[in-house]
């Protein structure tokens, strides 16, 4: 067998094994909010366009909250609501004690089987995100003129970049560099204490998501953010800006509008990556073939009498 055989050989054998990995929030991007523990907004009113799922207790008196189209609940409670104000578009469910006197007869609270469970889309969302923040950075990042970032990707239809928490605080503008219209971003943002603000409508061209995997207080002020946002281990804090896209947080306390529309969408990645044995065998196979190829006998030719 000639080189050129062995090599196409081989490349069939890599090409035959890929590994698949699926981004999806589940359904948890059926929400504008989604919040593991407690919810309220003791900064103020929020406007929430979409739907809201509290897996803890929720006060709701401050707030103004959808519904959509995937749920059957605008508003899904997994412990005790409060609700002496607000409104709630669609049905609510609770699953422990109802405080809202003035408007109970204007809502329909259901006490029928829970619809989500909390404990394993938890379970679920903080893999991913440990997960996702693994990944080694496909793309650049750079920071310009005290408020400007700068994303440079390759091309690609999912980019990751790796960003630091401690150095977003100033940043309210972004540009972005060789990333595909419509292009899956992924950005894995370090520290625990973090603060956003300013215009990140930018993002709104792509699909984005921003993983916060290490961060325990998140501050949104001020911004204008056109992307969802992972973060498992957080509390939300703020006010005066909006959030278009899906919110998943530990806690909620925060007086930001939530606008639907720009949730992030689930991605499969595939990539090829033989197995261990693949290696081996596919190192055997090659020496064998490439010893006969190089090695093998002459054919015996017939000695003829003249």
């Amino acid at each position: 067998m000639k080189f050129g055989k062995v090599l196409t050989v081989a490349a069939l054998f890599f090409a035959s094994h890929v590994y698949a990995e699926t981004i999806d929030l589940g359904v948890a991007k059926n929400y504008n909010a989604f919040v593991f523990n407690n919810y309220q907004t003791s900064g103020g009113w929020s406007s929430i366009a979409g739907a809201v799922a509290v897996g803890g207790n929720a006060n709701v008196s401050s707030s103004g909250i959808g519904s959509s189209a995937t749920n059957a609940y605008g508003l899904v409670v997994g412990n005790n609501l409060t609700k002496s104000y607000g409104n709630v578009t669609g049905q609510t469910w609770v699953g422990g004690t109802l405080t809202a006197p003035q408007y109970d007869a204007y809502n329909n609270y259901s006490h029928a089987s829970a619809p989500i469970d909390f404990s394993a889309t938890k379970s679920s969302l903080v893999n991913l995100s440990s997960s996702l923040s693994a990944h080694s950075a496909t793309g650049a990042v750079e920071y310009k003129y005290g408020s400007n970032g700068y994303l440079t990707g390759t091309g690609s239809n999912v980019e990751y970049f790796t960003l630091s928490g401690s150095a977003l605080s100033s940043i309210t503008n972004w540009t972005f560099n060789n990333i595909l219209t419509d292009a899956t971003l992924i950005l894995n943002i370090s520290g625990t204490n973090i603060s956003l603000t300013g215009g990140w409508s930018g993002f709104s061209s792509y699909n984005t998501l921003l993983n916060l995997y290490d961060a325990t207080t998140i501050n949104l002020s001020g911004i204008n953010l056109s992307a969802s946002v992972l973060a498992v281990g957080a509390t939300i804090t703020g006010g005066n800006g909006t959030v278009t896209g899906t919110v998943i947080a530990n806690n909620w306390d925060n007086s930001l509008t939530l606008a639907t529309g720009n949730s992030f969408d689930a991605v499969t990645v595939t990539s090829p990556v033989p197995e261990p044995h693949t290696y081996v065998l596919l190192l055997i196979g090659f020496g064998m073939m490439l010893f006969f190829s190089r090695y093998r006998k002459p054919h015996k030719s017939k000695l003829v009498n003249i």
